[in-house]
């Protein structure tokens, strides 16, 4: 008998991109409306498994209680089970969610946060990311600790996402973020994906309907559906996939957003080159013991020369083997670039 997926997509209600995404989702399918947990277990469970806190947030101060559940909705499709949890609370403050959900009889195998994404460059996109602390939580959760990423899921969504934002002529940037922000305190696998960069896009329903789309896509098998030529190569891009965790680059880990796309390379957690001169030898190894992967991408062109000798060393004393763009296709790739006959199309 074929064990039932369990994902939990949680929803933050003063997240205009987070409702966004809720109300695409719930238009998409036929959700059931679910019991919310008694408000004196859940006030329990928050007591046993607290969120975290930032000294940035002073104004969610003695407002624990916005992190009760206020809705849930659920869908079956095939052998995966979707439940849609709706709170007050920021999602970057839910440290212990997994154990306050198995505590309520909410067990989970995936975490999904539903999120806005907000830059400087205003610019219009769809990310993924882990989220997780080098060093100081400013952001929700504990300082040092990264949570338990899901690098295959992340991979499909960013797949999914590409491919229908291409099929809409949405034209927005579909890329990774690299980790962080809390929460961190996750054993469950989780992820962010979110709608950026400004509440133009965030209240957007067709930027929210292509993330429930490829939210949904998630209980679905790797091959469903490939009946055409870019819907095979997004399946042969899902198969057999080697998992690193990447050093370099900036933000938006651009040369680990190329890779997805043109080899069977996953990411977990991803460290900015402005974070390597810093970063600690245990949130290094932390980084790997997390994902589950003793694998290491390198953006080397980005790295200073220091930062990238003084992580190649801990690497090698661990023997953790280093791969770099050139590498990746070279031993993952499969021939061809998932984005090239749209780049073409646009030169």
């Amino acid at each position: 008998m074929t064990k039932t997926k369990i994902i939990t997509l949680m929803c933050c209600l003063p997240d205009l991109a987070s409702v966004n995404i809720k109300d695409r989702l719930l238009e998409s399918e036929n959700w059931t409306k679910a019991d919310v947990p008694p408000i004196e277990k859940m006030k329990d469970a928050l007591l046993k498994y607290p969120i975290s806190t930032s000294v940035l947030y002073t104004e969610d101060k003695g407002k624990e209680l916005s992190n009760l559940f206020t809705e849930v909705y659920e869908l079956t499709k095939g052998d995966t089970l979707f439940r849609m949890i709706s709170i007050d609370g920021r999602i970057i403050f839910q440290d212990y969610l997994d154990k306050r959900l198995e505590d309520l009889g909410f067990k989970s195998d995936l975490i999904v946060f539903l999120s806005k994404h907000k830059s400087q460059s205003e610019t219009k996109a769809l990310t993924a990311h882990p989220s997780g602390n080098y060093a100081a939580a400013d952001y929700g959760g504990h300082p040092g600790s990264l949570c338990t990423p899901a690098p295959l899921a992340m991979k499909k969504l960013l797949l999914v996402m590409d491919r229908l934002n291409a099929e809409t002529g949405l034209s927005y940037d579909v890329t990774f973020e690299v980790t962080h922000h809390g929460p961190t305190e996750l054993e469950t696998p989780s992820l962010f994906v979110e709608i950026g960069s400004t509440e133009k896009e965030w209240i957007d329903p067709k930027p929210g309907l292509v993330v429930a789309k490829a939210v949904l896509s998630l209980g679905e098998p790797d091959d469903a559906n490939a009946a055409c030529e870019r819907l095979s190569k997004e399946a042969k891009l899902l198969e057999e996939n080697a998992v690193a965790v990447a050093f370099g680059g900036g933000h938006y880990g651009d040369r680990q957003t190329v890779s997805l796309f043109r080899t069977k390379l996953a990411y977990g957690h991803m460290f900015p080159k402005y974070q390597l001169e810093t970063i600690t030898e245990e949130v290094i190894l932390k980084a790997f013991e997390r994902t589950g992967s003793n694998l290491a991408f390198f953006d080397k062109k980005s790295m200073r020369g220091p930062d990238r000798r003084r992580v190649t060393e801990i690497l090698e004393k661990h023997n953790i083997p280093i791969i770099n763009d050139k590498d990746s296709v070279a031993e993952y790739g499969v021939g061809f670039n998932l984005r090239e006959k749209e780049n073409e199309n646009e030169e």
